[in-house]
């Protein structure tokens, strides 16, 4: 679980950034990014009933996205928000498929920069 701190939570916020934000898309999920100039970034990870109609798939997509984003935290860039849209059920993808589908939106995003290319 990402920390409180660091999640998207508010309505105002969630609205700021679909309305002001930037889109970088893929096959099974899109990221919408927005600055704030904010200390650090702040994530929310959504999945609608149009990945599945059971609540356990969709949190079960939920969990795998964020513990990807978790792990690459030390990577994101501070001072954005983001969400990122789960488009279809991801939940038996295979894990590094999943990683670089996430990693590469983020990056083009230009919120997640390789710490392995500088």
């Amino acid at each position: 679980m990402i920390a409180r701190a660091y999640r998207l939570r508010t309505a105002t916020d969630f609205n700021k950034t679909y309305k002001h934000g930037r889109s970088t898309n893929a096959d099974v999920l899109y990221v919408k990014s927005y600055q704030t100039h904010l200390a650090h970034s702040r994530v929310a990870v959504v999945a609608s009933k149009k990945v599945s109609k059971r609540a356990v798939v969709r949190n079960r997509c939920k969990r795998r996205v964020v513990e990807i984003v978790r792990k690459e935290w030390g990577s994101v860039k501070p001072g954005h928000n983001f969400i990122i849209t789960i488009k279809s059920d991801v939940s038996k993808q295979d894990h590094n498929d999943l990683r670089n589908t996430v990693l590469d939106c983020l990056k083009r995003a230009q919120i997640w920069t390789d710490p392995t290319h500088g």
